[in-house]
């Protein structure tokens, strides 16, 4: 940063807060100059999940935002990136295409004297496919070498020059100081610290962000933040202390009807447990049901009760049209659970099926559907787990998990303050929602 400060806002908002809305007022605010023929100096970089965003982001500001576009820059949008920033201008993109930037532009964003603005937390952590043997040969013949905190720095200059190369590709995130390892045994990219540390001001949008990956890596990194809500009084947003006492969760969590196993007489259902033929389950193996390692160790039969159950809740309990469903599971387990109300598009054609990611945000394309299917229960990987832990970093499992499942609900038509149906057959899951409309969590 230009001053050697770290100046990161985190606005952790809940869904619909208007976390967007406040961002776009404070360019639109910051436009607005005295005298005639004057231009605001602020030049921001805007980055967002998805390219229809991008467009309202255009759109609804008054600033001359750019987009990054492939043809003006040798057919490369990275290279009008960098074409752009040198140029001062202000830039809205991807998370995909930000994630890109090398140190080299990150030198550039620094000396121009960007503001950041952050729509829902980046990627900052991802495993590379590389094996044990391989990593233990880059040690043993010192290709590498790796500093305290588990950063790795390729030695061999010499080495990528030719394409084919085996370990090119590692070698440039290295050298973009982007390669971590885990004990020896695992290599990581992580997003550049200086990604968040060039810019003069930083704002991430999000919700719950102690549950996310950003805020461990910022704990990793020793980077200091402040977290703020959002306040919206008659037309105007302001960022106000975060409180999270001040939500409205219990409002919101009164609109769900989350489907609950019952005894009525001689009905009795137990769709919320029927999935799993083991007998006399331990309270662990129940809390770790519909998890990742559940669903790898499943019989059929178990799977197919778990389709037939989504098909049963949406055709007869809480009788809703296709249009206005929307369900997830594990992607890998998709074509397994789909059934006749449980679209699965096998060309992932999102147009044309009702499947959403099980961590899906920042998307309105469900606004209007009445009824969710959550079949998961949300834990963190057990290595990007232990490449927190290993560094110090306390992770928060549970504030994750209810973190996802709230952003998947709020796909849906509650957003609108519309009451939803919900069936989400893990108790664990369950469970989390509750504790946090009673604000345990």
């Amino acid at each position: 940063m230009n001053n050697g400060e770290t100046k990161i806002k985190v606005i952790d908002a809940i869904c619909g807060a208007g976390k967007t809305s406040w961002a776009i007022q404070m360019i639109n605010d910051a436009e607005k100059v005295n005298g005639f023929g004057e231009t605001s100096d602020k030049k921001y970089i805007y980055v967002t999940p998805f390219l229809n965003e991008v467009e309202r982001v255009s759109n609804s500001t008054k600033a001359d935002f750019f987009q990054p576009n492939a043809q003006r820059g040798k057919g490369s949008k990275i290279e009008h990136f960098k074409m752009l920033v040198e140029l001062g201008k202000s830039i809205v993109t991807t998370h995909e295409l930000f994630k890109r930037l090398d140190v080299e532009t990150l030198e550039e964003i620094e000396q121009e004297g960007y503001t950041l603005i952050m729509d829902e937390v980046a990627n900052v952590l991802e495993a590379i496919n590389i094996s044990h043997k391989d990593i233990e040969y880059l040690l043993k013949w010192n290709v590498i070498e790796v500093d305290e905190l588990g950063k790795v720095t390729w030695l061999d200059d010499e080495y990528g020059q030719d394409k084919d190369d085996r370990f090119r590709d590692i070698k440039i995130i290295a050298e973009n100081e982007n390669l971590f390892i885990l004990q020896e045994k695992a290599f990581y990219w992580t997003m550049n610290i200086k990604a968040f540390e060039a810019f003069d001001e930083v704002y991430i949008l999000t919700y719950l962000f102690d549950g996310q990956d950003q805020r461990n890596y910022y704990d990793m990194h020793n980077v200091k933040y402040e977290k703020f809500s959002v306040s919206k009084i008659e037309n105007k947003y302001s960022i106000i202390p975060y409180d999270k006492m001040k939500e409205p969760r219990r409002e919101m969590y009164d609109l769900l009807n989350v489907y609950e196993d019952y005894q009525n007489g001689k009905s009795i259902s137990k769709m919320n447990s029927n999935y799993d033929s083991r007998e006399k389950l331990t309270s662990r193996q129940i809390r770790n049901q519909l998890s990742s390692t559940w669903f790898k160790n499943a019989s059929e039969d178990d799977l197919k009760q778990l389709k037939n159950n989504a098909n049963n809740y949406l055709r007869n309990i809480c009788s809703t049209d296709n249009n206005k469903v929307f369900w997830t599971t594990i992607k890998k387990y998709a074509p397994v659970l789909k059934n006749p109300k449980c679209k699965y598009n096998k060309k992932d054609d999102r147009s044309k099926d009702n499947f959403v990611s099980f961590n899906a945000r920042a998307t309105n394309n469900y606004a209007e559907c009445e009824s969710m299917v959550y079949m998961y229960n949300r834990f963190m990987n057990p290595n990007d787990k232990q490449f927190f832990t290993t560094r110090n970093v306390d992770v928060d499992e549970d504030l994750l998990a209810v973190s996802d499942l709230i952003q998947f609900i709020f796909r849906g038509c509650i957003r609108k303050g519309e009451p939803m149906n919900c069936y989400i057959p893990s108790e664990r899951m369950r469970e989390l929602l509750k504790d946090w409309a009673e604000y345990k969590i």
